[in-house]
């Protein structure tokens, strides 16, 4: 008698618990089956949409057109502050981020520059919706980042071993642009950008800042559905590594130079930014309740 008394109550808070996992997984299961009409979802693409066509607006009062001046006006509105909420930006590796949007695996990652804070996924996703936005052709780079010398033997060796392998060892992403039959790697996550090219699969800098890594991008890869070799990029010419170095500088004196225009834009954009947060928000506090962060 005690024994089958016991047995039943067992089986209740096992039948409790099952209903319990039931309603969780249909919960989950409508989350995922209604992402792309969730409202939340929907007003985050339009406020961001809104955003970068008054980018695009402020670019044309500068006539900023060629990829590095898009990159660089796009690092400095970012490190400026006038991207975020609180007109600042500080550089924060532990930021959580809410799950990827469906068939668009950066968006999440570049709705956080409007929090105020943010690392190289978030600067380099940004980015990369920007350059898509004036049809410039660009991606993103899975990178390891090591300041040190590499035995290149050794180096193709594991490239071998681990191309056609699940392979999780970058840490670091950037931003890769083809621009005019030349190609270059550019890193903004600091306001102190870094340009790189290409050379027997490293990259090497452009300027005086003196640091090498290899460059490759496998399957594992976040950003692209498949295989992308960049250490089949080719070195750029040293004049056209002149001309880029130049023109980045001259984007940056001109931005600096036209504070008054990024004030106003600032404030024209403000209540989109709020916007963008308030629904980032919702959208994480959603999740974390789901336990999907």
């Amino acid at each position: 008698m005690f024994i089958d008394e016991k047995i039943n109550e067992l089986n209740k808070e096992s039948l409790l618990e099952m209903k319990e996992y039931y309603l969780r997984i249909k919960e989950l299961i409508k989350y995922f089956l209604d992402y792309n009409k969730d409202p939340l979802h929907i007003q985050l693409r339009n406020d961001f949409e809104k955003v970068l066509d008054n980018i695009v607006t402020l670019a044309k009062t500068f006539s900023f057109k060629d990829s590095i001046e898009i990159t660089m006006f796009c690092g400095f509105l970012i490190h400026v502050g006038v991207l975020s909420l609180n007109k600042k930006y500080y550089y924060d590796n532990n930021v959580v981020d809410i799950n990827r949007f469906f068939n668009d695996k950066s968006l999440c990652f570049a709705l956080k520059i409007f929090s105020g804070s943010g690392c190289c996924r978030h600067t380099a996703c940004f980015t990369n919706k920007v350059l898509d936005k004036f049809n410039i052709k660009n991606n993103i780079a899975s990178l390891e980042v090591n300041e040190e010398t590499y035995d290149t033997s050794a180096f193709n060796l594991f490239l071998y071993n681990t191309s056609k392998k699940i392979f999780k060892g970058c840490n670091h992403v950037i931003n890769y642009i083809e621009d005019n039959n030349f190609n270059y790697f550019i890193d903004i996550t600091s306001n102190n950008p870094k340009i790189f090219g290409a050379c027997n699969q490293y990259a090497y800098s452009l300027d005086n800042y003196d640091l090498n890594f290899p460059i490759y991008s496998y399957n594992y890869s976040v950003w692209n559905n498949g295989f992308v070799d960049y250490r089949k990029v080719l070195p750029i010419k040293k004049e056209e590594a002149s001309k880029l170095i130049n023109k980045a500088n001259t984007t940056i004196r001109r931005c600096a130079n036209n504070e008054d225009l990024f004030e106003r834009f600032y404030y024209q954009n403000k209540e989109i930014y709020q916007n963008i947060n308030n629904s980032y928000k919702k959208i994480y506090e959603k999740e974390k309740r789901l336990t999907l962060i």
